[in-house]
């Protein structure tokens, strides 16, 4: 229990460094990318979902406080919902790397670019699940979770 528990806080302080200096350190992206894939490659689902998900770790121990608690939205845990998500998330993904440059030759600053798009989907994702779980249910987000969805299924 309290090796599990130190797991979540230092997932908690992963995120919020993430969030923080991403920008500036755009290699975290690809610590975060390493991690996830390792995980999903595992298929350890419920262990991510409920243990190492940085974001999962923050919406527990933080947003749980301040969140209604309020049971999720049947359409959030509609498959068309994540669906049209998921879509949303890969149709983003793609342009990022495309914008970057990143489906011709890499050259040296391509790991960095890789890394800054990494931290753009965590912000942007993180702007949709705090207000989610100040609506309704700190977990909310999870419902439509791109990386925990892809394990499940």
């Amino acid at each position: 229990m309290v090796v599990l528990l130190a797991i979540r806080y230092a997932s908690l302080l992963l995120y919020l460094v993430m969030i923080t200096a991403g920008w500036a350190y755009p290699v975290l992206g690809i610590g975060l990318l390493v991690i996830m894939a390792g995980v999903v490659l595992s298929g350890r689902r419920k262990k991510w979902c409920g243990s190492y998900c940085p974001r999962g770790s923050f919406l527990d121990l933080v947003m749980s406080k301040v969140s209604p608690k309020r049971p999720i939205p049947r359409f959030l845990t509609s498959r068309k919902t994540w669906a049209a998500g998921f879509a949303l998330f890969v149709g983003l993904f793609g342009f990022q790397l495309w914008r970057a440059g990143l489906f011709g030759p890499w050259d040296g600053s391509s790991l960095m670019q890789l890394g800054l798009i990494f931290y753009r989907m965590c912000l942007v994702s993180s702007a949709v699940a705090v207000p989610l779980a100040l609506w309704k249910n700190h977990r909310s987000w999870c419902a439509v979770c791109p990386v925990g969805n892809i394990m499940r299924a």
